[in-house]
């Protein structure tokens, strides 16, 4: 294993270690970091030889070829990794240190209307039923309580509470875990869809709560594209953080404080759960 290897592998592990980012995440982090890296190479340096100037041609040569966002992020993937070199020991200060934030205007995120979010219950009919109900609970459960796609699909069946009408979401972001509530509709739904969840995992035994066409755990690639099938009932493209923007704006809508929806979505900060107001 050579030094990029060997500093790329360990910084991998802490991320998905000890701050409990999702695949996603790790993968954007080190699309950012082996084009450093090539960078680098190509100036005969190295990710552990890199030097400020050197950071500040990298960053000045994806703000011409990428959009801001995609910039930010790159400027933020190099600071982390820097910080994370030095907290090991590897160097004694960062590179990156010096690299100067980029603000980017913030957005309102999308969100469906509250008779566009009934009318996407109504849709996604399957030529198979068991299909239909699977995503219908699905559907029901992300728009209910506002969870993400990967902690959907990292419960166990054990985690779900239909008499108190709570989900425990042991596998949050930062695996920070909490409750998770929802109201009869999703309930319904669920309570359809159980019975036949036997026969999505062919009798092995597996305590998740949703399983894809090969029987094991469903993806979030999965979720991804049963949610697709929803999307002509409401004449948009509809993708899982929409329902959780969706959840977020219309418990606003209905009175609940800020605090109260900040816990419910298990954001860390504030500030995350303030865009929505």
């Amino acid at each position: 294993m050579n030094q990029r290897e060997r500093l790329l592998s360990a910084f991998e592990t802490y991320l998905r270690v000890e701050r409990g980012y999702s695949v996603h995440t790790l993968r954007n982090y080190f699309a950012d970091l082996n084009a450093l890296a090539d960078f680098l190479a190509h100036r005969r340096s190295s990710l552990a030889r890199a030097n400020p100037k050197a950071l500040r041609e990298f960053i000045g040569l994806q703000a011409v070829r990428y959009a801001p966002a995609t910039v930010a992020r790159r400027k933020a993937s190099i600071k982390t990794f820097y910080k994370f070199l030095v907290r090991e020991g590897e160097l004694q200060s960062s590179p990156a240190a010096l690299l100067p934030a980029t603000r980017l205007p913030k957005p309102l995120p999308d969100v469906l209307t509250r008779g566009e979010a009934e009318s996407l219950m109504e849709g996604g009919e399957e030529t198979d039923p068991l299909d239909t109900l699977r995503n219908r609970a699905m559907v029901e459960l992300l728009y209910a309580t506002g969870m993400r796609v990967s902690e959907l699909a990292a419960l166990d069946l054990g985690d779900l509470d239909l008499a108190r009408l709570e989900a425990r979401i042991r596998r949050g972001k930062g695996k920070r875990a909490r409750i998770a509530f929802f109201g009869e509709p999703a309930r319904t739904a669920l309570q359809a869809y159980l019975p036949t969840r036997h026969q999505w995992h062919a009798g092995r035994p597996d305590d998740a709560l949703f399983f894809g066409k090969r029987g094991k755990r469903i993806s979030d690639r999965s979720v991804r594209r049963a949610l697709d099938r929803f999307s002509p009932s409401v004449g948009k493209p509809v993708h899982p953080h929409m329902l959780r923007h969706s959840f977020a704006t219309h418990m606003l809508e209905l009175g609940a404080d800020i605090r109260t929806i900040q816990e419910l979505l298990g954001h860390a900060s504030l500030g995350t759960t303030q865009k929505y107001t």
